[in-house]
């Protein structure tokens, strides 16, 4: 936990200092090589140059909400991490306004090929085949903070997976938490998302043995 605390500490530091500078350029560098020493965590930031094109665009909406409509640009960041489960991927866009979106895709095999697909389930059940998948959105605001409507079947289906660009859609069906039991009253949630430039961190596994 410390490890993760003090990685995303710098990362929040280095989002929040767009400037262009050569010194920016010059001490990026420095900056992953310290998250590296200190964690052990493999971290990929952008360049100041190409912080301005880091960015994720997603669309989240079921039947009745619409959650994220694609148009705010958010923060970018993909993490890979590979422990005793196995291997696993986050994808997160954060937006300014305290909105957040996470994906997260596990028992994924490190062999796995495009269109990379989680499947959802309840309580995030493995089925012992497929990787699985579970999707959170959150926004907080001066009221409190607001969780959506979660999918307990269907799937997310990555197709895009670079350093530069990760796409991905969503295609399930879910509801609230009360009606995780009730498959008569889930409904259609879908949506999509494209990352550019995200910022990559990886644990226990070379990042470029999972980019495509």
């Amino acid at each position: 936990m410390k490890k993760l605390l003090f990685t995303l500490t710098i990362l929040l530091l280095f989002s929040c200092n767009k400037a262009k500078e050569s010194a920016q350029d010059a001490i990026t560098g420095t900056i992953e090589e310290t998250i590296e020493n200190k964690t052990g965590t493999q971290v990929e930031l952008p360049d100041a140059d190409e912080m301005d094109n880091n960015a994720a665009y997603i669309t989240y909406k079921s039947e009745s909400k619409n959650y994220l409509d694609g148009k705010e640009k958010m923060q970018a960041s993909v993490i890979f991490q590979k422990d005793n489960d196995g291997l696993s991927i986050a994808l997160q866009g954060v937006g300014e306004g305290g909105k957040s979106f996470l994906a997260t895709l596990s028992h994924v095999p490190e062999n796995f090929k495009l269109p990379l697909k989680g499947k959802f389930a309840v309580n995030n059940r493995y089925d012992g085949k497929n990787a699985s998948a579970v999707i959170m959105f959150m926004n907080v605001t001066d009221n409190g903070m607001m969780t959506s409507e979660l999918p307990y079947e269907g799937e997310i289906s990555i197709t895009k997976l670079s350093k530069d660009s990760i796409e991905f859609e969503i295609n399930g069906k879910g509801g609230d938490a009360s009606d995780a039991e009730s498959p008569s009253n889930w409904k259609a949630i879908s949506g999509s998302g494209k990352m550019i430039s995200p910022i990559i961190m990886s644990y226990g596994i070379d990042k470029n043995n999972v980019l495509k």
